[in-house]
């Protein structure tokens, strides 16, 4: 412990940077297991019969990108991704995981998620690429909001996934690709 941070193990840096405060990694926990929790109780009052592994990979996606939201916001994140650049976009790139685990556990058109994906990852990069603050939050509140008046229409016939496209879109968008240090 550093004051009041906690020195993050290594292996956990790229979600909470070097060290974070007790309340930060309390808040992205009790967010990420609130959040999954409710994508469960969503998808359970809506799906006949979920099985079990899809729940339980419902539920870590979940609660990755909510968790994940909470993270990226914070500043000790946000210095870690700052001082190692190729991570920051790697970061971007590698959530292609999301829409791939949900397609493949639940279906719906492909080219949907395609869209998804391909949009939030050049969203995400314009963002990134943006060398102003001020700008980056700018241009991330209007691509944000694009996307998800685009995306929520043309949605899944899944009302239970309804939340996905909109946090996924916060969590690269706006929480991760803006930078705050």
């Amino acid at each position: 412990m550093r004051g009041n941070e906690i020195l993050i193990p290594r292996g956990l840096r790229e979600i909470h940077g070097e060290s974070a405060t007790l309340f930060d990694l309390l808040l992205v926990y009790a967010t990420a297991v609130v959040f999954g929790v409710l994508a469960l109780v969503f998808a359970w009052s809506r799906v006949a019969d979920l099985p079990w592994w899809k729940s339980v990979l419902l539920f870590l996606a979940a609660a990755d990108l909510s968790g994940g939201i909470v993270a990226n916001f914070s500043v000790p994140t946000d210095r870690w991704y700052a001082e190692r650049p190729a991570l920051r976009w790697g970061f971007i790139f590698i959530h292609v995981i999301h829409p791939a685990v949900l397609y493949f556990i639940f279906g719906g058109p492909p080219a949907w998620w395609a869209f998804l994906y391909v949009y939030t990852v050049a969203a995400a990069s314009i963002v990134n690429v943006i060398a102003e603050r001020s700008r980056q939050e700018t241009a991330a509140a209007g691509l944000l909001l694009l996307g998800i008046v685009i995306t929520l229409p043309l949605g899944l016939d899944m009302p239970f996934l309804a939340w996905f496209a909109p946090v996924y879109m916060i969590k690269l968008i706006s929480a991760f690709a803006v930078r705050r240090s």
